[in-house]
């Protein structure tokens, strides 16, 4: 039974990152249909709408919690559901969906930094080498193999949107660990859904009055409702059964295939190309981000704790 408690844990982990992938493709086929924050909005109102069954039958037992913690729900449903995604939506106007897949898991770095200034928390040699793997790693993308590039700073706009969204998701999976744990799980994400598009409303309102109005064709509705309920609602099922399997570390490791699967899926839908430079980039991340977050055993991998 734990053997297979511990496959299904790395198949849920899987098969959450290989649906976090396409959220990329998604960005990079329909950026210029409809415009980020629109789409991020209906994205999270379809999550809300499937959350809410699960969620509504604890909210008398979450409510008050809610009402003494709501400046911390408020500031997480910014950057974890308002800003997160609207930033990827943006960048994908502008950039490959690869790079923005190899560029958002640089997350875990951002953590470090914040986790260093915050805490006071020590940043080891062996971290601090990671974190210079892991931005090399980003200069050789952004550069696009070009070291003349980055004298000129001709980056492209799109990647430094998808670096403002990678910094986005590390204030939010830093600032998590502050969870209230008498608010259910549910509840907890219910209310940032909520919040997060309470929060897009000026912005969706903006650009409906200066931006053309969406173009709302088969393959954009279909990007919305994957977004939505795979990539929000199905995703997190997986990801929380994931955790509770094999924890957050070994689940984290299965993550970093993000962009391995990005890769398959923006060649097979959108027929983008893959350049060395993806490739030598996105292995330097891949390696700089294990170097710096995981602890590696000769038997076994032990968790450093949970950011």
């Amino acid at each position: 039974m734990a053997l297979n408690a511990r496959t299904g844990g790395y198949l849920a982990a899987l098969a959450a990152t290989i649906l976090w992938a396409g959220n990329f493709v998604v960005a990079r086929g329909i950026a210029h249909e409809i415009p980020p924050m629109q789409l991020n909005f209906w994205r999270w109102v379809l999550a809300l709408c499937c959350m809410l069954p699960l969620a509504l039958p604890k909210l008398r037992a979450d409510l008050p919690v809610m009402r003494r913690h709501w400046p911390y729900l408020c500031v997480m449903a910014l950057v974890g559901v308002t800003a997160l995604n609207a930033l990827i939506y943006k960048a994908g106007q502008t950039t490959q969906s690869l790079n923005m897949a190899l560029l958002v898991p640089t997350a875990p770095i951002i953590i470090i930094i914040l986790s260093r200034i915050v805490y006071g928390e020590p940043i080891t040699p062996r971290r601090l080498g990671g974190v210079a793997v892991v931005l090399l790693g980003v200069l050789l993308l952004i550069s696009r193999g070009d070291w003349q590039h980055l004298a000129s700073v001709t980056f492209t706009p799109g990647d430094l949107w998808a670096l403002a969204g990678a910094a986005s998701f590390a204030v939010y999976s830093f600032l998590i660990r502050k969870r209230p744990p008498e608010i259910s799980i549910e509840g907890f994400n219910a209310a940032l859904f909520a919040l997060g598009v309470a929060f897009m409303i000026p912005a969706v309102a903006w650009e409906a009055a200066v931006l053309p109005a969406p173009t709302w064709n088969a393959r954009v509705i279909v990007g919305v409702v994957y977004a939505g309920v795979g990539c929000s609602f199905a995703a997190y099922l997986l990801w929380t059964r994931a955790i509770a399997c094999i924890g957050p570390v070994l689940a984290g490791i299965v993550y970093y295939s993000l962009p391995l699967f990005a890769a398959i899926e923006s060649v097979l839908i959108l027929g983008e190309g893959i350049a060395m430079f993806h490739v030598l980039g996105g292995g330097l991340i891949v390696a700089g981000i294990l170097m710096a977050t995981v602890e590696w055993r000769f038997a076994s991998l032990r968790p450093r704790g949970h950011h």
